[in-house]
């Protein structure tokens, strides 16, 4: 059985309309100018201290990001959308009975109640990142310290849309997937490593089918259990 990590934002979901919204009501209370649609964007997959560092004042910096992430509980995490296709792919990944982790730099309570509104929480093994209050922690430390912990072991996959994701996997003795669905550009993902890019999830769904046969014996997900 694999082992393959999930990057979220941009590989499982789509972020940016709970990002955007999110932060244009920090903005709003704190007086801030509010970054376009397109440079939300260019912050997908990294934290809010990136996105408000040349808006808001350093020494405010903490109390605006908590008042962002405020927001994003409150009203963004409904405004995630799936990627189509990921839904049945995790399905067949479990029936077979692989190990699925998601891993990200996004606090794990959050991460959490995105995959569970769309019923894929139970897909996985676990879901590691941030802690709300702790200190803000990049890709390359999360997986860092799995790998320290024997979770994560040499041989298994990390699929996400960021060239940090490509270079923490080959740091690892993972195999790094790119997908040029999300926010990542092509050239950025082959840069840093990728063994293989995929334009759509139908694409990844079919390259994991033809390299891993294993029947599907496992039953399904779902909240309700």
């Amino acid at each position: 059985m694999a082992l393959i990590c999930f990057d979220l934002d941009g590989t499982l979901v789509d972020p940016l309309q709970a990002m955007h919204h999110s932060a244009r009501l920090t903005c709003e209370e704190f007086g801030l100018p509010c970054p376009s649609l397109e440079q939300v964007a260019a912050h997908v997959g990294f934290g809010p201290a990136e996105l408000f560092a040349g808006l808001a004042d350093p020494k405010r910096l903490e109390a605006v990001q908590e008042r962002y992430w405020a927001h994003f509980a409150e009203d963004g995490i409904v405004l995630h959308r799936i990627y189509d296709g990921i839904l049945l792919m995790l399905a067949r990944l479990k029936h077979q009975g692989h190990q699925l982790y998601v891993v990200t730099v996004k606090p794990v309570r959050y991460a959490r109640q995105v995959l569970h509104q769309f019923d894929v929480l139970l897909a996985f093994d676990e879901v590691f990142g941030s802690g709300l209050k702790a200190p803000w922690r990049t890709k390359d430390e999360v997986v860092a310290q799995l790998r320290e912990q024997g979770i994560l072991k040499p041989g298994g996959f990390i699929v996400g849309d960021r060239a940090e994701d490509m270079a923490v996997a080959r740091a690892n003795g993972l195999i790094p997937l790119g997908v040029t669905y999300g926010y990542g550009q092509a050239s950025e993902l082959k840069d840093a490593g990728a063994s293989v890019l995929f334009d759509s999830v139908t694409a990844l769904d079919d390259w994991f089918k033809e390299k891993l046969r294993e029947p599907e014996i496992h039953d399904s997900f779902s909240r309700s259990e």
